[in-house]
């Protein structure tokens, strides 16, 4: 009875490492390539589950995390990814929650190139919040791309609390960034507004609100990251 009980006892050890310490060091390199076989490109890419996690023995993982460098989520080039996904299921990859930080993205949009210091990522799959922060001269950039665009005689950007200075035709007047019908667009005190940025109806991503400081734009909206998980999965474009 001894030997049995000593017997039971090794093989539920031995259970317990398999699955919750062997299990996620072999299913990390097999998601990575997974993510891969995609179509997805980047450097250092990397997915990893939690060890001694016990939602492992019904296929689920409580995190999942992915690192990279420049990858490529179209439309967006991303210098560097650093998610965390919660309540993962491993057989019909999908996920709960999501939090993390995109940096130093490039995003194609509206025939622009628009350069992002960093996106945060946070709550539910579906309507994670997400906050772009552009640094003064990106945010310099993007308005006086918009003001060429639409033919503004546009001399100089500054960015002061609240609003931008702008120099136009030797005169300083005031504006102020906002999202408007969904757009984020440069809002003069006089004259219609100038469009900066929109999303696609495809896109999964909205623009709730923004904010100027001379440190740079702030700019939240909601992102739905299952939906563009998904494209990624499928390969899709969107």
């Amino acid at each position: 009875m001894a030997g049995f009980i000593r017997f039971s006892t090794f093989a539920l050890i031995l259970v317990a490492l398999l699955v919750f310490v062997v299990a996620p060091a072999v299913a990390s390199p097999l998601l990575t390539q997974m993510l891969r076989d995609t179509g997805l490109r980047g450097e250092g890419l990397n997915v990893s589950i939690g060890y001694f996690d016990p939602s492992l023995l019904g296929g689920r993982a409580e995190q999942l995390t992915v690192r990279g460098e420049n990858v490529e989520l179209p439309p967006a080039l991303v210098g560097t990814v650093d998610m965390t996904l919660g309540g993962v299921s491993l057989l019909d990859r999908t996920f709960d929650r999501i939090s993390g930080e995109l940096g130093d993205v490039t995003l194609a949009a509206g025939g622009l190139t628009i350069e992002v210091t960093s996106v945060e990522l946070h709550g539910p799959a579906r309507e994670a919040q997400a906050t772009a922060r552009f640094s003064p001269q990106q945010a310099q950039q993007l308005v006086e791309r918009a003001a060429r665009r639409a033919g503004l005689p546009l001399d100089g950007v500054r960015l002061v609390d609240g609003g931008l200075l702008l120099q136009l035709a030797g005169l300083e007047t005031v504006a102020g960034i906002a999202v408007q019908g969904g757009a984020l667009v440069l809002a003069p005190e006089v004259g219609p507004p100038v469009l900066l940025l929109q999303p696609a109806p495809s896109d999964p991503w909205r623009l709730s609100e923004a904010f100027v400081s001379p440190s740079g734009v702030t700019v939240r909206g909601v992102l739905d990251a299952t939906e563009l998980s998904g494209r990624v999965w499928t390969g899709a474009t969107p």
